[in-house]
């Protein structure tokens, strides 16, 4: 949602419409929550063999996958259809993509059979930025395109964070994340380096002048941190030091969005 907001609100400068901004929201919610509730319902098995995931709403019992599906469905539905008449039918196709890829790419075709699931999946993610941008402004260019590319470069080391953690429940459930297919220790050095190139991918926005100086000092403030917390990927190899390279990457893309929009008050 972040990130998406950071696209609109580039998008839309030096006049930000703060209803539509605020209808985005709901609009972009609507689509992560339906997709959220589908990819529930169609993986209730494996989930219910994982702690992390045994107590959602589907697994648990608490909701029918009957009415799960439902209640996705119209929340997808829903969203493309307000998209449609209050922004653009651009914005439509880039919440239609960002779904496809979640529901049929990630959760239906990758996720049980390929740890490379969560990198191609992963686009994903980049439709949120684009769908900010092409909701304020009906067309696409270099900036969000970027920050899509930043973001699909973030997601596998924050993913793969959580699964070195969680690398027991996902071995049992069949899922062939990362480090259950190449072990612990290879797995925290493919982060680190995955980390360490969307650090310095984070710099490609001030290089093509599409950022001024307090986009950078944020970008080299956030990255330092960042990539110190990343050290016991190296030397201290463990599913403690993986979890705490996911809690880190939170904060981090909060920092860089945030980093943006702040930039872009200050050099008006």
């Amino acid at each position: 949602m972040l990130v998406g907001v950071t696209c609109f609100v580039l998008a839309a400068f030096p006049t930000i419409n703060w209803s539509k901004l605020a209808f985005f929201l709901i609009v972009g919610y609507m689509a992560a929550g339906g997709c959220g509730v589908l990819n529930s319902v169609y993986d209730q098995d494996i989930d219910k063999l994982m702690i992390r995931t045994s107590k959602r709403a589907i697994p648990s019992g608490y909701v029918s996958p009957k009415k799960g599906m439902t209640f996705g469905v119209l929340m997808l539905t829903l969203s493309y259809v307000l998209s449609y008449f209050f922004f653009n039918s651009l914005t439509v196709l880039m919440l239609g993509l960002g779904t496809a890829f979640y529901l049929i790419i990630y959760t239906i075709w990758l996720k049980r059979i390929s740890p490379w699931n969560v990198v191609i999946g992963g686009f994903a993610g980049c439709f949120a930025g684009l769908s900010g941008w092409t909701a304020a402004a009906n067309t696409l260019s270099l900036m969000p395109m970027l920050v899509a590319m930043l973001d699909f470069l973030w997601t596998p080391g924050h993913l793969w964070g959580l699964a070195i953690k969680k690398m027991s429940e996902y071995k049992k459930a069949g899922i062939p994340m990362l480090p259950v297919i190449s072990g612990i220790s290879k797995a925290s050095k493919v982060v680190f380096l995955l980390n360490i190139l969307t650090v310095a991918f984070s710099f490609i926005l001030p290089l093509a002048h599409l950022a001024g100086t307090v986009y950078l000092v944020v970008a080299f403030a956030a990255g330092g941190v960042f990539l110190f917390q990343n050290r016991g990927l190296l030397f201290s190899v463990s599913e403690s030091a993986g979890f705490k390279v996911f809690v880190a990457s939170m904060p981090y893309l909060a920092c860089l969005m945030l980093g943006l929009i702040i930039d872009k008050l200050i050099l008006l």
